[in-house]
């Protein structure tokens, strides 16, 4: 593999990957799972080779396989695990090969891309395209990114021609409004963007005015966007390294004061237990996002 001449911090790491800063360093220490360098005032600094080493773990992890036995795995085999976790390379009726697709994106063509991912658009609608085809193929690509096969320009050109793509369908859905408004705030990584866009489409679908909105905003910046243009439903997407605890309560205390509706929660990887008490509901995948926002 060819690392990047990037480094990266332990806190670049944490926001990368869902892992708090003290749980890498066990990890290093106990497991010996990355080697970062040292500066002379003892600072970690990661490669990209060891970014994307963290990134696989912390998949095989949240699927279920121990970190102890993780540990044990050569760097193929890590590999080898990350790609059978990853998008299969057919969907049930046949109908999404992800390799021709990629083959498009390998090569930048845009226009050959687009007119082939617009055909499932028009045969199955945005929802079933996004759920069936497009994040599948994100997660395929993002795969073979970690694996080396595809760079990561051309990860990112795929994620931005979708993304692009919702935003037009967006623009161009024409459907009447109700009066309710909704808010998305994103406060996470850029590879929840394309979610996030989708949930916009999908609430415009069920006719509400939705405020979108990203970087880093406090509590007053939320009341204020309130204040302006009142909402009942807020969607926040906020990094996985945040305290399980310390979200519910400050979700709590906006619904309660903004007298929200419902809010959802997204960049959570655990969202069973008490996520789904009272107004608070967190959500992981695609497929949960068109559930709740049918709901509404």
């Amino acid at each position: 593999m060819n690392a990047g001449s990037r480094t990266y911090s332990i806190k670049d790491l944490e926001n990368f990957c869902g892992i708090k800063a003290h749980t890498i360093r066990m990890w290093e220490k106990r497991y010996g799972v990355l080697t970062p360098e040292r500066s002379d005032s003892n600072i970690r600094h990661y490669t990209e080779e060891e970014l994307k080493k963290l990134i696989t773990i912390s998949i095989l992890n949240r699927n279920g396989m121990k970190i102890s036995k993780i540990a044990q795995l050569t760097d193929s085999e890590l590999l080898r695990e990350v790609l059978k976790s990853g998008a299969g390379d057919d969907a049930g009726d046949g109908s999404f090969k992800p390799g021709e697709l990629i083959m498009s994106a390998l090569r930048f063509s845009e226009e050959e891309f687009r007119e082939k991912l617009g055909q499932f658009v028009r045969e199955k609608g945005l929802t079933d395209a996004y759920l069936q085809v497009f994040h599948p193929l994100m997660q395929k690509a993002r795969a073979l990114w970690l694996t080396d096969c595809i760079s990561k320009p051309q990860e990112q050109f795929i994620r931005h021609v979708i993304r692009t793509i919702l935003i037009s369908e967006d623009i161009t859905h024409e459907v009447p409004v109700n009066g309710q408004s909704a808010a998305i705030i994103n406060l996470g990584n850029t590879e929840s963007e394309n979610n996030l866009v989708f949930l916009k489409y999908l609430l415009r679908k069920k006719g509400f005015n939705v405020v979108y909105t990203e970087e880093t905003l406090s509590a007053d910046d939320i009341r204020g966007i309130h204040s302006v243009r009142p909402f009942a439903v807020l969607a926040l997407n906020l990094p996985a390294s945040e305290p399980n605890d310390e979200i519910r309560g400050f979700c709590s205390s906006m619904a309660k004061e903004l007298d929200l509706k419902q809010v959802l929660v997204l960049g959570r990887y655990d969202t069973s237990g008490s996520w789904s008490n009272g107004k608070t509901k967190a959500v992981c995948s695609p497929a949960g996002l068109a559930e709740w926002a049918d709901s509404l």
